[in-house]
């Protein structure tokens, strides 16, 4: 083999903008030689960071290089792109490569008659991510396949047909890399899992796409070992697979006995194995993968590895420009996405990258992946065939990931629920039976009562049921937060427009929440928060007290801001959290007691008036339970020998509850607050919510403040 494998093309490249397209790869060589229009751009990133504002056409990137350590002459050498928005050709030393569209895709193109192993390369790649024309292609006849990154209320603009595609997020987001092999390059391996409970095992797949230089058919060795979750090797085992020449399939397939399977982390450990593989003509490949086993039945209840889960998710959309989401921004998202009690995101109209889902398999987040697809577009057949394949690249590409659980093919399509996504959906069975396939998440799924209609007491009828992917509110970020993008002169008084910008929302937040402003700008943040934090409070309690009788997943829309925005968030852009944070870990504790207040206002030692539920989400039971009530961090009451089953709900009414507040307390507002012990009287959960004393003018014996 060689002395090295891989070489990494990323750092300083040279860029030229052609937003009018004009330019041809004669007149980039030509300007090369003057050097006089060419500027500099570290790769990756999307080209709006590194300072072209609002540049929406073509850009050539130019990466000079010569190979500095030894590699044969008789190598396989694959030029590798890991994502680049939107449409790409490449040229290497003069000689086109090819072209390739989509953003989040990988894509590679074999180099090896191509490249100089001796003097000096020119990689030249045009990057081309267009405006579509407002108004006659965009927004309802969109032909880019990139979700939410060029449509949506959340992103720059918003739905304004002059500023909606601001912001454009094209460039080489993602790695480049050189990759040198023998014969055969492993373009990707699918490893499919499927569980045998009578024998108490698993049969792996392995379906391993290949190119490679063989110009007939050959038979192959190639050697197999894969560890266990704690590293010990459990398969080690050699294959005879025949190849075709240059491009084709092939399968391997193996047994694993008593398998530990992958959970998410409130059912149990988030076991991982590692696959490598290797032979004499390919580079060694690693691969991590998990064994377990996802349902929707006719109800529409989840199973994990047969395990009924009741979904407590939330949307997310982590950024809107991917090369800015580090591996240390991602984990620190995953963990407070974790601590919010989540068990399951929905990847919201967009495909991320890589280590994204990487972090979700290591911390034990389910995943519902959308395709990228947001409202409407082109309803030509040439675009009808890009979905498929772009769909069927996206299945193929992240199907390892454990945490994927399911598939959706696009978000809100309206009417081409019918003339479209039919044929996404068969795409997508067509690669993976094993997860769960939604044709769509349509309107009928999106409760935001309280926001766009009514008010967050309709949920008491929980609507948009069973499996309701998006409900929830606006709310300020702190002022701190605006003050980073907004000008203190567009603050106060507000800047309607320059806010509508950003994403705020006037009619809904004043005509229909009809939330008040306040006297000044932190009250405005004060009362947006915590109206946001009261309609998720109100909703999860109605959904989650139907558990499984009708309702039986909720996702919250949505965790944070992917740009500098007033949006729907309960994270803001600039990572700080909002009362709403806080409400959705409270509501979405595993163990819930969940309170309905029957009333807010009481006399002095009146009796309390609610009601409770137990909620357990947990596939655990819990006897000998107590439940402690304070009023005013005061202990007012308890309940003893309270049994919480398994993946149940206990409710305690009202006339169960004879507990009454003290006698002797002045009028004013009051906190209860309610902890439930376990009977080593370990905290399952907490809740609390305020009451007002008011004096009873039948009584002479009053406290007065």
């Amino acid at each position: 083999m060689s002395k090295i494998t891989k070489i990494s093309l990323d750092g300083l490249w040279k860029y030229i903008p052609d937003s009018e397209c004009h330019l041809s790869i004669e007149d980039i060589i030509s300007k090369l030689s003057s050097e006089k229009e060419i500027r500099s751009m570290k790769i990756p990133t999307n080209w709006q960071l590194a300072g072209l504002n609002n540049f929406s056409g073509t850009v050539w990137f130019i990466k000079t290089f010569s190979l500095k350590e030894k590699i044969l002459d008789n190598e396989l050498a694959i030029l590798k792109f890991f994502g680049v928005d939107y449409f790409a050709d490449v040229w290497l030393n003069s000689k086109f490569l090819g072209h390739h569209e989509g953003y989040f895709q990988s894509f590679y193109f074999d180099v090896t008659n191509a490249i100089d192993l001796y003097s000096k390369n020119v990689l030249i790649v045009e990057v081309n991510s267009p405006l579509e024309e407002p108004g006659k292609v965009w927004p309802d006849k969109k032909k880019l396949i990139k979700g939410i990154f060029n449509h949506h209320d959340c992103r720059p603009g918003g739905w304004s047909l002059e500023h909606g595609q601001d912001k454009n997020t094209g460039g080489i987001w993602n790695n480049i890399e050189l990759e040198f092999t023998r014969k055969i390059f492993i373009e990707n391996i699918k490893i499919e899992t499927k569980l045998n409970q009578t024998e108490k095992s698993a049969n792996i797949i392995l379906d391993i796409k290949y190119y490679n230089t063989f110009r007939q058919n050959r038979v192959v060795r190639i050697f197999i070992e894969v560890f266990d979750p704690t590293n010990k090797t459990v398969i080690k085992k050699e294959f005879e697979v025949k190849l075709k020449s240059k491009r084709g399939e092939t399968e391997v397939s193996f047994k694993i006995n008593s398998p530990k399977l992958w959970w998410c982390w409130e059912l149990g450990k988030q076991n991982l194995y590692k696959l490598k593989i290797n032979s004499q003509y390919f580079n060694s490949q690693e691969i991590l993968f998990g064994i377990r086993e996802v349902k929707l039945d006719e109800k529409s209840q989840f199973f994990l590895n047969g395990e009924r889960l009741f979904l407590r998710g939330t949307n997310l959309i982590p950024t809107q420009f991917l090369s800015e989401l580090t591996r240390e921004k991602i984990s620190n998202l995953v963990s407070l996405i974790k601590e919010a009690n989540i068990n399951i995101v929905r990847s919201h109209a967009h495909v991320n990258r890589k280590e994204l889902y990487d972090e979700f398999d290591k911390q034990g987040i389910l995943v519902w992946q959308d395709f990228a697809l947001q409202w409407t577009y082109d309803e030509s057949e040439k675009f009808k065939r890009n979905a498929v394949s772009q769909i069927k690249d996206m299945v193929f590409q992240f199907y390892n990931h454990p945490s994927i659980a399911f598939w959706c093919c696009h978000n809100e399509p309206g009417k081409q629920i019918k003339s479209l996504d039919p044929f996404l959906y068969d795409a997508v069975l067509n690669e993976d039976k094993s997860r769960v396939v939604r044709l769509a998440s349509n309107y009928e799924e999106h409760a935001y009562d309280g926001w766009y209609w009514g008010n967050k007491e309709h949920f008491a009828a929980t609507p948009m049921g069973p499996l309701v992917t998006e409900f929830g509110a606006q709310a300020l970020p702190q002022l701190s937060s605006l003050k980073k993008f907004l000008t203190k002169e567009s603050i106060n008084p507000p800047d309607w427009k320059l806010w509508h910008y950003h994403n705020f929302q006037y009619e809904q937040t004043f005509n229909i929440a009809q939330i008040e402003k306040g006297k000044d700008t932190e009250s405005f943040i004060h009362n947006s928060q915590q109206y946001q934090a009261d309609l998720i409070k109100t909703a999860v309690d109605f959904y989650r007290r139907k558990k499984n009788n009708g309702i039986t997943g909720i996702f919250q829309f949505m965790f944070i801001d992917c740009w500098s925005s007033i949006t729907w968030s309960v994270i803001d852009y600039y990572g700080k959290k909002k009362l709403g944070y806080e409400t959705l870990k409270l509501a979405y504790q595993p163990v819930y007691v969940s309170i309905f207040i029957r009333q807010k206002r009481y006399f002095k030692g009146a009796k309390l008036n609610i009601d409770l539920w137990m909620i357990n989400d947990v596939h655990k039971r819990f006897g000998n339970c107590k439940a402690n009530f304070y009023f005013d961090s005061k202990k007012l009451a308890e309940r003893k020998n309270i049994f919480v089953g398994k993946d149940s709900i206990t409710q305690i009414k009202n006339d169960e509850i004879d507990i009454h507040l003290p006698t002797k307390i002045k009028k004013g507002i009051y906190t209860i607050k309610i902890e439930l012990l376990d009977s080593n009287r370990k905290l399952l959960s907490l809740n609390n919510f305020h009451i007002e004393i008011v004096d009873n003018p039948f009584t002479s014996n009053k406290i007065s403040n």
